[in-house]
């Protein structure tokens, strides 16, 4: 609703701007829009030096971020880490700070049987208490489905005797044992230690982890950080998450995800109480655009084949209409030079107003006061027109996104709540018929 008022507050300062003064008006449009453009909107000032990304920066743009929209208060935390591949640097905003989710571990669960598919020793088709190892899979990575994961670990645990935790470890990069605390045994996790586990699985791929990226891809097409744009249409993104919420303790929302662009990239964001999925949409889009940004600047060789090899078709088109539209503006300056002269040459000689010098000045004043006033007049009242019935367009889109908001939280929220409840019944009828088979 803040930036709503923003734009209507740009909207009026335009108008102020155009009936004041008419010749000022693109002038005063830029300025105004300039000053109160939300960060959503752009990348941070600075953000990339050299073509390296500026941390200190970051790292107020995230701050200002959460304070505008009102999610930088105590009992609210949100935890980053960002790897380029193309400069191989890395990014931390209070990454190394634990919070807990207890289907956070699926991930390295799934590289874990994904590197048994690869040696041969399970196969899609293998039973893991009770279900196939595909349909675990797939649903843990797609739709983060709490029986598929307490099946693949508690087959871990029966037929390896190994401990997720254990597990996990093993492709934490280059973190020292000192860095898993009792809290990661408590089913904690950092934004650094997600973010290494995420790198090992990149660099690894289909050839190392098969069947991993290619669910990762599907997950959630709409959600997370897809829910921004251009997320969703440039390039592809694998991504899974991690949610607990709605319940007695702290709403938790997790995604870890990697930008498949020209020179991909690792994102990974943690919340705590912070339960609306656009701030994490929001901040994701911008790390997207910073990817983006660094191809451009690093490897445009590589930014440039990726585009063309996406569209090669439609390149030739558009190359071709914009060298015809250079050929007409080669053309078109040459033209209104040679019309110039003839117009300009008239001019003198239509000599009305010369003709009664004592009275040139005073008809010049009325003549050029006269004929330039309606059209100004008539340019504002457009202008203005245009402004209110935008104003009324925007207001109208805005209260259809926040009903439309509201409407998806409280279906997702209605949607968790059911997941949880199906996987405690899940659990206890497991125990139930354990215990059953020990009597």
């Amino acid at each position: 609703m803040k930036k709503m008022h923003r734009l209507l507050s740009v909207m009026l300062l335009l108008v102020m701007a155009l009936s004041i003064q008419a010749g000022n008006l693109s002038a005063f449009a830029e300025e105004s829009t300039e000053e109160a453009l939300p960060l959503t909107q752009t990348l941070p000032s600075g953000a990339l030096d050299g073509g390296h990304f500026d941390g200190d920066i970051l790292k107020q743009w995230v701050d200002a971020y959460l304070d505008e929209n009102y999610w930088n208060h105590p009992g609210c935390d949100m935890t980053i880490a960002f790897w380029y591949s193309g400069t191989d640097e890395t990014w931390f905003y209070n990454a190394d700070e634990w919070l807990g989710c207890v289907n956070w571990y699926k991930l390295p669960v799934c590289m874990h049987y994904a590197e048994e598919l690869k040696s041969g020793e399970l196969t899609k088709e293998s039973v893991v208490t009770g279900i196939t190892l595909e349909y675990a899979m797939s649903t843990l990575l797609e739709n983060s489905s709490g029986p598929s994961l307490y099946s693949l670990v508690t087959d871990l645990s029966e037929r390896e005797g190994l401990n997720y935790t254990d597990v996990a470890k093993q492709y934490a990069g280059d973190l020292p044992d000192s860095y898993f605390t009792s809290e990661y045994y408590n089913n904690g996790y950092t934004a650094r230690l997600m973010m290494e586990i995420t790198k090992t699985l990149f660099e690894g791929g289909e050839d190392r982890f098969p069947f991993v990226l290619e669910h990762m891809k599907k997950s959630q097409p709409y959600d997370m950080f897809k829910r921004d744009w251009n997320i969703q249409s440039k390039w592809e993104v694998a991504q899974t998450h991690a949610a607990d919420w709605g319940g007695e303790g702290d709403d938790l929302i997790h995604c870890t995800a990697i930008f498949y662009t020209p020179t991909p990239a690792i994102l990974t964001i943690m919340t705590k109480n912070i339960w609306d999925l656009d701030i994490m949409g929001g901040v994701a889009g911008h790390f997207f655009a910073l990817t983006e940004e660094l191809d451009l600047k690093q490897h445009p060789e590589r930014t440039a084949q990726a585009s063309a090899g996406e569209s090669a078709g439609t390149a030739d088109g558009q190359g071709t209409e914009l060298t015809d539209t250079t050929a007409e503006a080669v053309e078109t300056p040459a033209q209104p030079v040679a019309e110039a002269e003839p117009v300009i040459e008239p001019e003198p000689v239509v000599l009305p107003p010369e003709e009664t010098p004592p009275a040139a000045g005073t008809e010049a004043g009325p003549v050029e006061n006269s004929a330039p006033s309606p059209i100004p007049i008539l340019i504002v009242f457009f202008i203005l027109l245009l402004l209110i019935i935008l104003c009324v367009i925007l207001l109208i889109i805005h209260k259809r996104r926040e009903r439309e908001r509201r409407r998806r939280r409280a279906a997702a929220r209605r949607r968790r709540q059911r997941e949880r409840e199906l996987q405690r019944r899940y659990e206890e009828e497991e125990q139930e018929e354990y215990y059953d088979e020990e009597e």
